[in-house]
């Protein structure tokens, strides 16, 4: 177990159980784009503040009232950049995103199937990205398999939970919001370089 690991089973066992999560239930049909469902795309737009990072945008254009930045590791893909979730802190400015939304390939088949065999490298190190990346109060909002999102470590508390039932043999799709507490200083103190003794 990780340093990082560590820390958060430390803060799970004195968290203890929360009530004041929102939680929200959705029927959805299952597609080959998450954000082709409606009700997916509608759930992450309401969740949407300020300047956004569309962290692994595939062919998604998510609407929004502020500048969204999008990135694709696929050099085809129409995007801002085209650079990997765990190295793109190096070609953004830091602190300068409200809110990240990550939808990355939930596992290898689907890396295949959807992403030409692109996958993310290292899901810690691109959360510790995405950190740098993310102004205090900032969020970042997760779709995948697990509702793992931010590390407690940082100091991103959870907000919101969506189950989004696909109503067959498929896995559920979920969704996360995760926001840095605004006068936490966590953020500053383990806001380091990538690369760093303490990286995981």
């Amino acid at each position: 177990m990780g340093e990082y690991e560590q820390r958060d089973a430390v803060e799970a066992r004195k968290g203890g159980n929360r009530t004041d999560i929102e939680m929200e239930y959705y029927t959805v049909q299952p597609s080959r784009w998450t954000f082709q469902s409606r009700k997916i795309r509608r759930w992450v737009e309401k969740h949407l503040r300020g300047r956004v990072l569309n962290a692994c945008a595939g062919k998604t254009r998510l609407t929004h009232d502020h500048e969204i930045v999008r990135n694709d590791i696929d050099p085809d893909r129409d995007a801002d950049l085209h650079v990997d979730v765990c190295e793109i802190s190096d070609h953004l400015e830091h602190a300068s995103f409200d809110t990240v939304v990550y939808d990355p390939p939930f596992t290898a088949y689907q890396a295949t199937r959807t992403y030409d065999g692109h996958e993310v490298g290292d899901d810690g190190v691109a959360k510790q990205e995405f950190d740098r990346l993310l102004r205090h109060g900032g969020r970042v909002i997760q779709l995948g398999y697990s509702t793992t999102c931010m590390p407690m470590s940082l100091g991103y508390p959870r907000q919101a939970v969506a189950v989004f039932n696909t109503l067959g043999r498929m896995n559920d799709y979920l969704g996360t919001v995760d926001e840095h507490e605004a006068d936490s200083n966590t953020h500053a103190k383990w806001f380091r370089p990538r690369g760093s003794v303490t990286d995981e």
